[in-house]
């Protein structure tokens, strides 16, 4: 779940922040349909993620990320997204393989 004290209820909405830790082997497959860190709603216990969107730099200032939301445009939520991690200095991708558990990205979620 989120930080503590930033769980928020919007109407039937909620809001969070939560600091996700970097996995320890970053999956990139060179296609970007297919690579990235997924998060789940499940995993914080919400039916579907509306928006997941990262806070800046990771907290060592070394990464940035680009989310893409699972499925396709409608109206409904999507059940997860994906978290691809840039490397902040040069803007290419994460290489496969790269151990990122030392690293956390800041990110705000709106899920229902």
């Amino acid at each position: 779940m989120g930080l503590p004290g930033y769980l928020n209820q919007v109407g039937e909405k909620m809001e969070f922040i939560k600091d996700l830790k970097g996995p320890t082997s970053y999956n990139n497959t060179g296609t970007f349909s297919t690579s990235g860190q997924t998060i789940n709603a499940s995993d914080d216990n919400f039916g579907g993620l509306e928006a997941v969107i990262p806070c800046g730099l990771s907290f060592d200032g070394l990464y940035y990320a680009v989310v893409l939301l699972s499925g396709t445009p409608t109206d409904s939520p999507a059940a997860s997204a994906t978290i691809h991690w840039f490397v902040q200095s040069t803007g290419v991708e994460v290489a496969n393989a790269t151990n990122l558990s030392g690293s956390r990205m800041r990110l705000y979620i709106r899920a229902v």
